[in-house]
């Protein structure tokens, strides 16, 4: 005897089920709230020209909300379709007994897993790995050679494949924006190694 998995919109579980993605959202949201606090309560000198250290951060934690919002509500107006959500959860909590019953829609099966969204660890773990070496080596390394390490590989781990060329290409960003704070804002960013030189 076949058993078939519950209807996918039945319930708060299933309805959240569908809507995984509202993680993503919710970590924005958080982001820019956290950033936001930060920017407001910080100690800034009053002889500081305008328009200050509290500018790009007010920026980025307003983007960071704004994003959360938007992303938030597409969530919630396309949710996950219902084949995907109820094959992620029938193969994710079915016992192993009841594995042959939920193989017997192969159809329905297939679509949903041709159109089932993946992870990619690798990508991920690139990212969070050179964004932590960007924060150990900041200070001794300096923005300049830190910041491209970061943009290098984050460009790597998100899939480019002309390594050369990111390297000239982190360089300049790294540098650009070190001129912008100098420059546009007064800021000096850590120099490390580079100090004197610059």
């Amino acid at each position: 005897m076949t058993t078939h998995p519950a209807p996918p919109d039945a319930g708060p579980a299933a309805y959240l089920r569908r809507r995984t993605g509202l993680i993503v959202p919710l970590l924005l949201l958080v982001t820019g709230v956290v950033l936001g606090v930060g920017t407001l309560t910080m100690d800034v000198p009053a002889n500081v020209a305008s328009p200050g250290p509290q500018l790009f951060p007010t920026i980025v934690a307003v983007a960071c909300v704004v994003f959360a919002v938007l992303l938030g509500v597409d969530v919630l107006r396309r949710p996950e379709p219902a084949q995907v959500a109820a094959l992620t959860s029938a193969t994710t909590e079915a016992p192993p007994t009841q594995a042959h019953d939920i193989a017997d829609g192969a159809e329905e099966a297939e679509d949903a897993e041709a159109t089932r969204p993946r992870s990619n660890r690798w990508a991920v773990t690139g990212v969070v790995g050179t964004v932590v070496a960007f924060i150990v080596l900041l200070v001794p390394l300096g923005w300049l050679l830190s910041g491209a390490l970061l943009f290098w590989g984050v460009s790597r781990a998100l899939g480019s494949r002309r390594p050369v060329f990111d390297v000239f290409l982190s360089i300049a960003i790294s540098s650009t924006v070190q001129l912008a704070f100098s420059a546009g804002l007064g800021l000096s960013l850590p120099p490390g190694i580079l100090a004197g030189v610059f």
